[in-house]
């Protein structure tokens, strides 16, 4: 989520979303974000026919995740929209689940039982305990940058390897944050994670823009096929 503003044009959520704790407009602006990301989603899903659906995050805040219309809210989006069964991610913080982590485990059964994903982000710069990682019902882990980025000696993080292989263990995916170049992304790749976020991918763009890109490489899959066939 971005705001273009009109003076101070486009800012990060790292800019405003302390803000909108603050003055008690964060509930709002996560349904908000939840309800267009369901319709997109939705939308992108029905327009690809990729073999595995196009999912997408949505982080969620501590307030949002106290209240217990959050199961509500998320009902209704999952009725109205009807996205594939769980590529609407909601992303929580190791900090976040840790504050309360039996009412947490409460309503992450219940999100997953609605047919939601749960990714768990910032892996590693929490103190969450491995016996919750596992009791915890996340289906997608992610790996915060610091345990992504080389060292001054351009090697990974020892451990990198680790967190990959422990999540696997659990029957997680992995999303490894922080992928800056494309060397990033293949080392990423080889070691073993399904996904990778950073700006070797591109910058944040509109739903339009992601929209082209989706349909542009289901065009040129459908091209690689045809000439295959011709070939054969």
């Amino acid at each position: 989520m971005r705001w273009d503003h009109p003076k101070m044009g486009r800012l990060s959520p790292s800019e405003f979303i302390a803000i909108a704790e603050e003055i008690g407009v964060i509930v709002d602006l996560g349904l908000f974000a939840l309800e267009h990301t369901a319709r997109q989603l939705t939308q992108w899903q029905r327009a690809t026919r990729s073999r595995y659906p196009v999912f997408a995050s949505v982080n969620i805040s501590s307030r949002q995740l106290l209240r217990h219309d959050l199961i509500h809210d998320l009902r209704a989006v999952l009725a109205r929209h009807g996205p594939a069964r769980g590529s609407l991610k909601l992303e929580l913080t190791e900090s976040l689940v840790m504050e309360n982590p039996e009412h947490a485990a409460q309503m992450l059964a219940r999100i997953r039982e609605l047919g939601a994903g749960l990714a768990l982000d910032d892996f590693g710069t929490g103190h969450s305990s491995l016996a919750y990682l596992q009791r915890f019902p996340f289906d997608t882990l992610k790996i915060d940058q610091s345990f992504v980025r080389t060292t001054g000696k351009g090697k990974r993080p020892v451990i990198l390897r680790s967190i990959i292989g422990l999540a696997h263990d659990l029957g997680m995916d992995v999303v490894a944050e922080g992928a800056e170049t494309d060397s990033d992304a293949v080392e990423l790749y080889q070691l073993g994670c399904e996904y990778a976020q950073g700006y070797a991918f591109g910058e944040p763009v509109e739903a339009e823009q992601a929209f082209r890109l989706l349909t542009q490489d289901e065009l040129e899959i459908a091209g690689a096929g045809s000439r295959e066939t011709g070939v054969r």
